[in-house]
């Protein structure tokens, strides 16, 4: 496979998750914070729950060369922060990757459920634009995961409802 991510510094990496899965998020980072700027989904209190306030927080991050990685537990459907990042994501035409968590009931099964993904994610993981691949703690796959889910990026459009 060719290596689009040979200057990863010029991604943007942005992990959106629900915070229950806050595990896998500092996990991810660990991992891959050191090969891509990263940033994650804004937590504080005060605009959690105001839509507006929430995505002007979003809009502080860099906006070019976005690659948003979905961390999807088996709650992660039900959080609407996280649909929020992901709507922001596809309308900045990001890069968008789902990993399954070993905490989602799909965790390495061939067939997927979508009703335990977030609806916009799912949409565009059948669409062909965004990636969903199983956890994984390896640095190398998760290079792949991002390649391919460049390459499909480049290929489709955003579903954006």
């Amino acid at each position: 496979m060719t290596k689009m991510t040979s200057d990863k510094s010029k991604f943007n990496l942005f992990i959106s998750y629900y915070h229950v899965d806050r595990y896998f998020k500092d996990k991810l980072n660990d991992i891959i914070g050191d090969h891509y700027n990263t940033t994650s989904s804004p937590h504080k209190y005060e605009i959690c729950h105001n839509h507006q306030k929430y995505t002007e927080e979003l809009q502080k991050t860099p906006s070019e060369n976005n690659i948003f990685i979905v961390l999807v537990g088996n709650e992660t459907y039900k959080s609407k922060n996280v649909d929020w990042e992901i709507n922001y994501g596809l309308h900045e035409h990001a890069c968008m990757l789902g990993l399954c968590l070993p905490t989602n009931d799909d965790y390495l099964k061939t067939n997927i459920n979508p009703k335990l993904i977030p609806e916009k994610l799912a949409n565009n993981i059948f669409s062909g634009y965004a990636s969903y691949f199983d956890w994984t703690e390896n640095v190398n796959d998760l290079e792949n995961y991002i390649d391919f889910s460049l390459k499909n990026m480049f290929k489709k459009h955003a579903l954006l409802v």
